[in-house]
């Protein structure tokens, strides 16, 4: 398989890990998703976007069970980044999220990203 070309990206705060198995891409988030998340988490999802439809994974997984906080303009950048991946309809992945059931704020925000697209958004 080919490598994946998407480097981590560590802040003092906050890392974005991500790992290919497969067919499946995981992105590990790490720490607080606060204003210092904001710009890089942005070009991230474009660049996870662009890996993902040149891999042809099947999936792309969000490991938020270390994530503590995520402000309302990260989850703008997820929105934007499910909205292109829906609209493009040729991307070929599903988007999961991995939830921490003791971060209770997180099943609620996540549900509304899970309701931008239902064939597309899934939560766990």
């Amino acid at each position: 398989m080919i490598g994946l070309g998407l480097a981590p990206i560590v802040h003092t705060g906050f890392a974005l890990t991500p790992l290919l198995e497969e067919k499946v891409l995981t992105v590990k988030f790490t720490g607080n998703g606060d204003m210092a998340a904001v710009a890089p988490l942005a070009s991230f999802l474009k660049q996870v976007h662009r890996e993902a439809t040149h891999l042809a994974v099947t999936e792309v997984r969000f490991d938020l069970l270390e994530l503590y906080f995520m402000n309302s303009s990260c989850f703008k950048s997820f929105v934007t980044w499910i909205d292109a991946v829906t609209r493009a309809g040729t991307a070929g992945y599903r988007i999961k999220f991995i939830a921490n059931p003791k971060q209770h704020w997180q099943r609620r925000s996540l549900d509304a990203l899970r309701r931008l697209s239902d064939a597309v958004v899934t939560i766990e």
